[in-house]
């Protein structure tokens, strides 16, 4: 199926709620699972769709250019509301940056490799690491 199909499909056999859920039309069940990584995940005709890009195509016609941010940081909360066409830049710009679990710090990492020597970290800048102990 080619993106109109999968558009017209979708607008004939879904019915979009205002939670952002899916159900169904064309047969009970397969509203879709969480993956991995905490997108939905929707079948259709023997192939998986992330459920953020079918709300985008349900509402706009045609699927995103770029990417969909979730602007509440919700993998999982597909109201059309929370969803906005991005680019990559702009996406990587609103993510949520939290200090590493093991330094206490955004950005900076322990080495595990000191085989019982001194700790040592690492930071990057601009492209170029650096390293202190």
């Amino acid at each position: 199926m080619n993106s109109e199909e999968i558009i017209r499909y979708i607008q004939e056999n879904f019915v979009y709620n205002p939670d952002g859920t899916f159900t169904r039309k064309d047969r009970s069940g397969g509203s879709g699972s969480l993956d991995k990584d905490g997108y939905w995940i929707i079948k259709i005709k023997g192939k998986q769709y992330k459920a953020h890009r079918l709300v985008f195509a349900f509402f706009n016609g045609r699927f995103p250019n770029g990417e969909l941010d979730h602007i509440n940081h919700v993998r999982s909360d597909n109201r059309i509301e929370n969803l906005r066409e991005v680019s990559r830049t702009e996406n990587i710009l609103n993510r949520v940056i939290t200090p590493n679990s093991k330094t206490g710090y955004v950005g900076v990492y322990q080495d595990d490799c000191t085989h019982g020597l001194k700790k040592k970290y690492s930071f990057h800048i601009k492209g170029k690491t650096y390293r202190f102990y």
